[in-house]
């Protein structure tokens, strides 16, 4: 189908204007030319194959542009199916009636061979009725309607449905990234105002933690705008950004949140979808740490080991906080993208809350992308940040 496709194609210097009438030229010089092929094996002599081939060419020419312009958008596309299957019904008896009348014509003029008696007379014996409408004469003339007339309107039916297949592609994938953009507008704002006014504070009392503040930070905005625009990033960025997050959210929180994230394994071998692990994190400071009013905590826990991604994202809730949606759109934003770029059996995600230990818990398993050549850029060696 897709060599076909191709055939069909015009040059492309052409005029837009000229492409579409040149590729319908040509898908109907390829049906002329095969129906001739197939007739002229026959031997009937150059009158009658030609008139088989213009019988069957009329009858595809109109049934593949009024199954284009009325059947497929008015009528499929729509939902009317007894108007559809009329539609094709009309189709079948123009086919039907042309052959009548062109055997009808053979008889006349007194052309039909011997070879060709049994084929022509098994619907002329009958007349109009018998040999056209009736189900004896529909059951003998389907399977030659089926290899002659409908191939270029089920050629017509394929394109639309890759068409429309591509273009909800399409739209998916630009729905994709505005929540992509989305995703990194939700992490400027707020998070953005409260590290700046910490930073504020710390500038003023000349706290040398303000430094290193301002450089994860910057690794932080320059990730978000610059580099994860790309479908798959070196894995070691993508931790470095989730290190940078982390640190400055312990100097947002100080002693009053427990931050525990442990990661191994060798980050610059593999690549993975960018982003995909910050809603998790960001879920569990949004709905666990800003939720209770007690000590909190979070933990995490990355892993990376034989082509596979182990993430684990634990924190606690506080009992007596109001009710919140686990997730909201970073997470949808997520499974989407999973289910998008990697395969069913590439990951598995599951999201946990139990109420009896006041925890929330999130666990990816992943498979990964192995790394290209080494590239220049490789992750940012950022210091943690000293707490007093």
């Amino acid at each position: 189908m897709k060599q076909l496709l191709t055939t069909l194609r015009p040059p492309a210097g052409l005029p837009p204007a000229l492409r579409r009438p040149l590729r319908h030229a040509l898908l109907w010089a390829l049906f002329i030319g095969f129906e001739y092929f197939v007739f002229s094996q026959w031997q009937l002599g150059p009158l009658v194959t030609a008139g088989f081939v213009l019988t069957d060419t009329v009858a595809a020419v109109v049934g593949f542009y009024f199954f284009s312009g009325v059947v497929l958008p008015r009528w499929l596309l729509r939902g009317r199916w007894l108007l559809t299957l009329a539609g094709l019904a009309g189709i079948y008896y123009l086919w039907a009636l042309l052959t009548f009348g062109f055997f009808a014509w053979l008889d006349h003029r007194g052309l039909v061979t011997a070879d060709m008696h049994d084929y022509v007379h098994r619907l002329l014996d009958y007349g109009l009725w018998g040999g056209v409408f009736a189900w004896r004469a529909v059951s003998m003339g389907l399977s030659d309607f089926v290899v002659t007339v409908l191939p270029p309107i089920l050629l017509r039916f394929i394109v639309f449905l890759l068409r429309s297949s591509n273009h909800s592609l399409r739209l998916e994938r630009e729905n994709l990234n505005l929540e992509v953009n989305f995703l990194k507008a939700q992490i400027n704002p707020h998070f953005l105002f409260n590290t700046l006014n910490n930073l504020y504070l710390l500038v003023v009392k000349q706290d040398e933690r303000a430094p290193v503040m301002v450089e994860h930070l910057t690794h932080l905005m320059h990730y978000t705008v610059h580099e994860s625009d790309a479908a798959l990033v070196p894995l070691d960025r993508e931790t470095g950004f989730l290190a940078a997050y982390l640190e400055l959210e312990r100097l947002r929180y100080g002693r009053k949140v427990r931050i525990d994230y442990r990661a191994s394994g060798p980050w610059a071998a593999y690549r993975v979808t960018p982003l995909l692990f910050f809603p998790f994190v960001e879920n569990a400071f949004k709905h666990g740490v800003d939720s209770s009013l007690e000590a909190s905590w979070v933990e995490i826990e990355l892993t990376a080991a034989d082509g596979w991604l182990h993430l684990a994202v634990r924190n606690s809730f506080s009992p007596e906080a109001a009710p919140r949606a686990v997730g909201g759109v970073g997470i949808a934003n997520v499974q989407k993208r999973l289910a998008l770029h990697y395969a069913p059996a590439d990951y598995a995600l599951t999201i946990t809350r139990y109420p009896e230990t006041y925890t929330h818990a999130v666990t990816l398993r992943l498979r990964l992308h192995p790394a290209e050549a080494a590239a220049p850029g490789a992750a940012t060696r950022l210091s943690p940040l000293p707490h007093p």
